[in-house]
């Protein structure tokens, strides 16, 4: 997105493209985390810089949401509107490639969008907090390949990119994070995907016309591996859930209904 509008006052910078979404990520991080620990404030905001201060005046971006803060040892970490404008068109453009590209999101998009990105941070801050191993450059690159592939390839990545004010370091981001994740998960999760016959067997008398026409070997194997995708699913939600409760989650972008 070009400019992000929100309900607070936006940073102003004049710092190369490649670094600006990085340090307003911190700073803003770090400002809303002062404003919010000020008890008793009276409510008023400290005046930013000015642009004869810094040169070229730019509106970089909006918080939609800030992790933790809530004391001097717990670092905050700021999620950007434009992190979740990028993730959802990301998502989109796999599915409705014009649209993706184009169009508006839809607020419902966002709002799951949002949420998914706070899911996953807190799943990477808690990698961190444990002392998951950092993951492999390969399974970096392998994270960057499946957002490149699940959005319509390289080409399509570029046009994003060049229509936004996102860069390819916000993608090595976003894999570097999905590694972590992953690396997280299989530490912790080993064994809940693990299907039985037993299970394969319910689920095909509970949905007998699911199936239909399949043969017999093809349709086992496509009710374990639903059943394992149900089970992370419902893993992955249990420890959103935990990290959650235990976490400051402050949310600032506000989606309609759309």
């Amino acid at each position: 997105m070009k400019k992000a509008t929100a309900t607070f006052r936006l940073l102003q910078t004049s710092c190369e493209p490649v670094f600006r979404r990085a340090a307003v990520s911190c700073s803003l991080a770090l400002f809303c985390a002062l404003v919010n620990s000020a008890n008793g404030a009276a409510g008023v905001l400290a005046q930013p810089p000015t642009a004869a201060q810094f040169g070229e005046s730019l509106v970089i971006d909006g918080l939609a949401a800030v992790l933790g803060g809530a004391d001097p040892l717990d670092t905050p970490r700021a999620i950007l509107q434009s992190d979740v404008e990028l993730r959802a068109r990301l998502a989109l453009l796999g599915r409705d490639p014009e649209r993706g590209m184009h169009a508006p999101l839809p607020h419902s998009l966002l709002r799951a969008t949002l949420d998914e990105l706070i899911g996953e941070q807190l799943i990477a801050v808690e990698a961190e907090r444990v002392q998951i191993p950092a993951p492999r450059a390969d399974d970096v690159g392998h994270e960057l390949s499946v957002i490149e592939r699940d959005a319509g390839g390289a080409s399509v990545i570029a046009e994003l990119l060049s229509r936004t004010d996102a860069a390819r370091a916000d993608l090595e981001a976003m894999a570097l994070r999905r590694a972590m994740v992953g690396a997280f998960l299989r530490a912790n999760l080993e064994g809940v995907t693990v299907v039985t016959e037993a299970e394969v067997d319910e689920r095909l008398r509970a949905e007998p016309e699911r199936f239909v026409g399949e043969q017999a070997l093809s349709v086992r194997a496509a009710v374990r591996a639903v059943l394992a995708r149900e089970a992370l699913t419902r893993n992955i939600g249990h420890w959103v859930r935990v990290l959650r409760a235990r976490t400051r989650v402050r949310v600032f972008a506000v989606y309609g209904e759309s």
